[in-house]
């Protein structure tokens, strides 16, 4: 660059990668957008996949690609795809199993962001979605169809902690020729592997407990090799592109989820417990607790614990909940989940808005329940904030 003009330096200085001489103990971050080449012959090489390298980051990008490789491993895949969130990554891997004129059977009681992906937007596509209790074996049985594809459901649901026999929904679904698509997100590879139990595809939030500490949105996709490539060949078309910044931090976080999951799990448990014996609760949903009308399938299905997720019906309907959440002090109100610290929402007023009231009242969504994302704090301090907002009721 001897002799360039500042303007010209200030461009190209530095740009340069000097050689390593040493692995990094923590990776970088490889924010560029864009790769560069020496000829065209050789991006033709990279483009085709005959020589390694990079294009262009909506369509691969070294620090994304190291996350999903981590993921991929953790959910024992052959392959994985990262998005910019976590219905991203749900609504590419189901574009990847669906055709129009498909049908989809979904879990009665989902997330309401996919709820309503499946139920207004997919039937834009031509595709159409029956809701059903995925606990009961005999009702996903009926609800398959000669179009059936693709069988939906989380590991644990949101909002109300049921957990469904994946084994044997595997089973009954590739007997009619669908996919088994689960959202991991509220168990984490900790407490379960779907694929090991005989899913196809795991979808997570990564937003949430793969990075665990509330700053970043991401999600990802893992599956075979042949699913993830074309899950790729659509995420590539539509670029809901994930940051290599949040990449790197979802990465930071999975190196202490195992750790993470045990509190939470631990603390859940024991909140849990605590509430299903006050006598301003009605029902409280954890598929730890005996009382749970999942206990058995959560038994067969999660293992070294049953996250830090969980919700309860308080007296007094939506003015009772309402009174709750605005007393909690250490639990924050917030519309999502999975962070180091105590949080609370109302699913009827966030998660779940966009199912109609009726519908998700139907399903057991009331506007008395409250969902809480149980954190790593001391559990006593824990306790003690939810003693204090239920003498409110």
């Amino acid at each position: 660059m001897e002799g360039k003009s500042i303007a010209t330096l200030a461009v190209h200085a530095g740009s340069k990668s000097p050689p390593s001489i040493t692995d990094a103990k923590v990776a970088p971050i490889y924010a560029s957008s864009v790769w560069t080449f020496d000829s065209l012959n050789q991006l033709d090489e990279v483009w085709e996949g005959r020589e390694p390298g990079f294009v262009y980051s909506r369509m691969a990008n070294p620090t994304v690609q190291q996350l999903e490789q981590a993921v991929c491993q953790l959910e024992g895949g052959d392959g994985a795809a990262a998005y910019g969130s976590g219905t991203a990554a749900i609504a590419v891997a189901l574009m990847a199993g669906l055709n129009p004129g498909d049908h989809v059977v979904a879990h009665q009681v989902l997330y309401g962001g996919i709820f309503a992906l499946l139920r207004y937007e997919f039937a834009k596509l031509g595709i159409t979605t029956s809701f059903v209790d995925c606990t009961d074996l005999n009702a996903v049985l009926g609800a398959l169809k000669s179009n059936t594809k693709v069988v939906y459901l989380e590991t644990i649901c949101n909002p109300l902690m049921e957990v469904a026999d994946i084994p044997e929904i595997a089973a009954i679904a590739h007997g009619r020729g669908a996919r088994v698509l689960v959202d991991n997100t509220f168990a984490s590879p900790v407490h379960c592997r779907p694929r090991e139990l005989g899913a196809d595809v795991v979808m997570h939030s990564a937003t949430k407990y793969l990075c665990g500490h509330s700053d970043v949105t991401a999600g990802i996709i893992v599956g075979d090799s042949d699913f993830i490539k074309k899950a790729k060949a659509i995420g590539t078309a539509l670029g809901p592109t994930l940051s290599p910044f949040d990449a790197w931090l979802v990465l930071r976080g999975i190196r202490t989820l195992a750790i993470r999951m045990e509190r939470h799990s631990g603390n859940a448990l024991a909140l849990a417990r605590y509430l299903a014996s006050h006598p301003k609760v009605s029902a409280v949903h954890y598929p730890g607790l005996a009382s749970s009308t999942t206990a058995l399938q959560a038994q067969h299905v999660l293992s070294g614990g049953y996250g830090g997720m969980l919700s309860f019906t308080v007296t007094g309907g939506l003015a009772g909940a309402r009174a709750v959440i605005d007393t909690l002090e250490l639990a924050e109100l917030a519309p999502s989940l999975a962070g180091t610290a105590t949080t609370t929402t109302h699913p009827g007023k966030t998660s779940h808005r966009s199912i109609p009231r009726a519908e998700r009242e139907e399903y057991g969504v009331g506007d008395g329940l409250v969902r809480v994302s149980v954190g790593i704090e001391d559990i006593h301090d824990i306790i003690a904030d939810f003693t204090r907002a239920l003498s409110r009721i």
